[in-house]
C-alpha cells in the first residue's frame, strides 16, 4: 500500500495505516518509500482486508485511541486531513481511491473504486513510447508501461502486476524492487527509482529492459519490445541481439553512437559475404583468438557442439575452430558450458543439409589424457551469465576462477589451453578477461578482446561496457580509468583466500612461457631442398635450413610435440615423403628429435626450387592477433598468397 504525502507533507517520521470494517480493524506502520520522494509504503497480508469498508492514514504523533477503530471510534478527528491520496496494491493488483466519508465525530477515508484524480500523475506521449523518463536533477528514472499502447491489448482492469526487468534486475522477472506499483491518471503503470537501480548494463553496453505482465486469470507474458508500438518511437532505443530489448540512454550518452551499436548488432552476415581465404576472417567467424596478456591461452566458440545452426555460417565456424586448435597445438580444454561429448552422433541441420556431431581428432587425445576441465565440478554449479557478469564479486565466481587457475598451473596439464562456453561470448569473456587481468593485460586490450565476439555477426554483440561493469563490480575499481585495476583484481582473489600470490605468478609464467621445438631430419642424397608441413603451419610447406646435403633443421617457437607433420622436398604435395616401400606414409609423423626420410614421391626441378628461395632473417607469421609462431632459419614462405614478413 502506498500513501502520497506530497500534499500533507507530514514530517514527524511516523505514519500509520488503519484499515477495517465494523467487525475488525488493523493498524500498520508505514515507512518512507526509498524509490519515490514524498511517498510512504507498507505491506499488507494477501487476504483479510479486501472487504474493508474504510481506511485511514494518520500521523502517529496526533492523539488517537488505539482501541476500536470503527467508523464511530476515531477520536480527535480534527487532527486528520480528508485530502489524502493513496494507492492500494493487492495480490489482485486492484487500485483504490481513499475518499472522505462524513460520520459523527470522525473523518475517515472511504474505500472506493479506482477513478480519475487518483494520483495526479500523467506522462507525455514520448515518455510512454520510450517507456521511461529521466529526471536528471533528482538522479531518478521512471519506467512507464502504457495500457493504451497498440502493442498492449489487455485492459488495465485485467492486470494483476507489471514488472520491469532486464539487465537492470539481473534478468529477474519478479523482483519487487522493479514492480510498477504506481498507476497514473492516464492509464500507465509506473515506478520511479534512483539511477543506481539501473547501473547494470546488458550486451548493448546500456541498461536494457522489458516488461513482464501478470494477469488476474493467472497467465503472464513478456512484452519484448516497443518496436511495433504506436507512433513516435525512437528506434535507436531498440536493441536487436538474438532477442529484442529496450535500452536506456542515460544523461550524457551519445544517441547516435547507441544507434550505430544497435544497427551493427542486428545484422547477420551470411556465408556468401565472408572471405574465408583470409585468415583474419577465419578467426572472426570462429571467434578464435589469443587472450590478451598471454601467449598460450586461447578462447573460441565451442569446438564441436553447434548452437547457432540457424545461420548458414555454423558449419564453417566449427571447422575453423578445429583448424586453429590444431594449428596452435591445443592440449588442454576448459569447458564452461558442461560436457557436450554425449552429443556426438546427434544430427543437426544447417542451410538445408544434415550434419552429424563428432569429436574432432585433435580433441580425442585431450579427453583420453584427462586434460579437459569441466568448470563447476567442485562446487556443483556450471557457470551462467548472471553469476559471471553481474555477481563477479561473489564467492561462486571466485571458486570457478580458482578451479581454472589451479588446472592451468598443474604440471600435469601442459599448454597451450583453450577456453570456451557455447558461443564463446559472456562466460568465456568474463573468464578470459579475468585471467588476462591477472596476467597484467591492459584494459585497452581486454576491452577490444571482449568486443571481438561481435565480429561473428550472428546477433551476438558484446559491448565493452558490460565487461567494464563485471570487472568494476569484482574488484571495486573502474578498469577504464584506474591504472591499478590489475592489482585490485589480484587482491580481490588473494584477500578472499581463493588464490595465493605464488599461484598468480605461476599462472602468468606458464601462460607466457616460450616454447621451442627443433626439427632435425636426414634426407636422401640429391635432395634439392626440404620443407616441413605441420598442423602449426596449417599444412602449408615451410622451408627448412640446410646443414649439409643430407641434413636439414628448423626451430619453431610456440610449436609443441603433440602437433603432427610431414616432410616435402618441394612446395606442393607432389613432393611429399614416401616410405621405404615406395608408398605414401600411412600416418602423419609424431614428434621425434631425429627423423629420417626414406625417399620422395617426386623431386622438383632446380628452376622450381630457385623460385622459392627468398633471403630473410628470423621471420614471424601474423595470422590472428600477432605472434603465432616464429621460424628460425634463412627462408621465407608464402601462405594463402601473402608473403610473410
Amino acid at each position: 500500500m502506498f500513501f502520497d504525502n506530497s500534499q500533507t507533507k507530514w514530517n514527524d517520521g511516523s505514519i500509520m495505516l488503519i484499515i477495517g470494517k465494523s467487525t475488525y480493524s488493523s493498524v500498520y506502520s508505514m515507512t518512507e518509500d526509498p524509490t519515490t520522494a514524498d511517498r510512504w509504503m507498507c505491506s499488507l497480508p494477501s487476504s483479510g482486508w479486501s472487504d474493508a469498508e474504510y481506511m485511514a492514514v494518520i500521523s502517529a504523533t496526533k492523539q488517537w485511541n488505539p482501541g476500536n477503530f470503527g467508523p464511530s471510534n476515531l477520536v480527535n478527528a480534527s487532527h486528520y486531513s480528508a485530502a489524502y491520496t493513496a494507492g492500494l496494491s493487492s495480490s489482485s493488483g486492484q487500485g483504490y481511491l481513499l475518499a472522505p466519508q462524513s460520520t459523527e465525530n470522525n473523518c475517515v477515508l472511504k474505500l472506493t473504486s479506482l477513478g480519475s484524480g487518483f494520483s495526479g500523475i500523467t506522462f507525455t506521449d514520448t515518455e510512454k513510447n520510450n517507456c521511461y523518463k529521466i529526471d536528471t536533477e533528482k538522479q531518478q528514472i521512471t519506467f512507464i508501461f502504457s495500457t493504451s499502447s497498440k502493442r498492449f491489448n489487455t485492459p488495465a482492469s485485467d492486470i494483476s502486476k507489471v514488472y520491469v526487468y532486464g539487465s537492470i534486475s539481473a534478468w529477474d522477472k519478479t523482483n519487487e524492487a522493479y514492480n510498477l506499483s504506481g498507476y497514473s491518471d492516464d492509464g500507465c503503470f509506473y515506478r520511479t527509482m534512483p539511477f543506481s537501480a539501473v547501473e547494470r548494463v546488458g550486451n548493448s553496453g546500456q541498461p536494457e529492459f522489458l516488461f513482464h505482465v501478470f494477469k488476474k486469470d493467472g497467465s503472464d507474458y513478456t512484452v519484448r519490445s516497443h518496436s511495433s508500438w504506436q507512433g513516435g518511437i525512437d528506434n535507436r532505443l531498440v536493441f536487436i541481439n538474438n532477442g529484442e530489448n529496450m535500452v536506456v540512454a542515460m544523461p550524457g550518452d551519445d544517441m547516435d553512437e547507441i544507434y550505430q551499436r544497435c544497427q551493427y548488432a542486428k545484422y547477420v552476415k551470411p556465408l556468401s559475404e565472408w572471405n574465408l581465404t583470409d585468415s583474419m576472417e577465419q578467426a572472426r567467424i570462429s571467434n578464435f583468438r589469443r587472450v590478451p596478456g598471454t601467449k598460450h591461452f586461447y578462447r573460441s566458440y565451442h569446438p564441436y557442439d553447434p548452437s547457432r545452426e540457424k545461420f548458414d555460417t555454423e558449419v564453417k565456424r566449427l571447422y575453423y575452430v578445429q583448424r586453429f586448435a590444431e594449428q596452435f597445438g591445443i592440449r588442454n580444454d576448459i569447458a564452461l558450458s558442461g560436457n557436450a561429448s554425449s552429443h556426438a552422433g546427434q544430427t543437426y541441420t544447417c542451410a538445408g543439409q544434415t550434419y552429424t556431431i563428432s569429436i574432432p581428432n585433435y580433441y580425442q587425445p585431450i579427453i583420453a589424457s584427462n586434460n579437459v576441465l569441466y568448470v563447476g565440478t567442485r562446487n556443483g554449479h556450471t557457470p551462467d551469465f548472471n553469476n559471471v557478469i553481474y555477481r563477479s564479486n561473489e564467492e561462486r565466481f571466485a571458486q570457478w576462477i580458482q578451479e581454472v587457475v589451479e588446472f592451468i598451473i598443474d604440471d600435469a596439464h601442459p599448454g597451450p589451453f583453450e577456453i570456451h562456453c557455447a558461443i564463446g561470448a559472456d562466460r568465456t569473456g568474463a573468464f578470459s578477461e579475468t585471467i588476462g587481468a591477472l596476467c597484467d593485460a591492459t584494459w585497452s586490450d581486454l576491452s577490444k578482446d571482449y568486443f571481438r565476439t561481435s565480429e561473428m555477426r550472428i546477433q551476438e554483440y558484446r559491448h565493452p561496457n558490460t565487461m567494464r561493469y563485471c570487472l568494476r563490480h569484482m574488484c571495486g575499481v573502474d578498469p577504464a580509468t584506474d591504472p591499478s585495476f590489475n592489482e585490485a583484481v589480484k587482491q580481490h582473489f588473494i584477500q578472499g583466500g581463493w588464490l595465493r600470490p605464488s599461484q598468480i605468478d605461476s599462472l602468468k609464467q606458464k601462460l607466457n612461457k616460450t616454447y621451442e621445438l627443433t626439427y632435425y631430419v636426414t634426407v636422401p642424397e640429391g635432395t634439392p631442398a626440404c620443407y616441413i608441413a605441420a598442423q602449426w603451419s596449417r599444412w602449408e610447406p615451410v622451408a627448412m635450413e640446410k646443414i649439409d646435403n643430407t641434413h636439414y633443421t628448423l626451430t619453431v617457437e610456440n610449436a609443441n610435440d603433440s602437433q603432427e607433420y610431414k616432410y616435402l622436398c618441394g612446395t606442393s604435395w607432389d613432393y611429399e615423403e614416401y616410405g621405404s616401400d615406395g608408398q605414401r606414409l600411412p600416418n602423419n609423423r609424431q614428434y621425434s628429435e631425429n627423423d629420417v626420410v626414406a625417399m620422395w614421391k617426386n623431386k622438383p626441378s632446380t628452376t622450381d626450387f630457385e623460385k622459392v628461395q627468398l633471403p630473410s632473417q628470423t621471420i614471424q607469421k601474423t595470422c590472428i592477433d600477432g605472434q603465432i609462431f616464429i621460424l628460425r632459419g634463412n627462408k621465407t614462405y608464402t601462405l594463402q598468397g601473402q608473403e610473410v614478413k
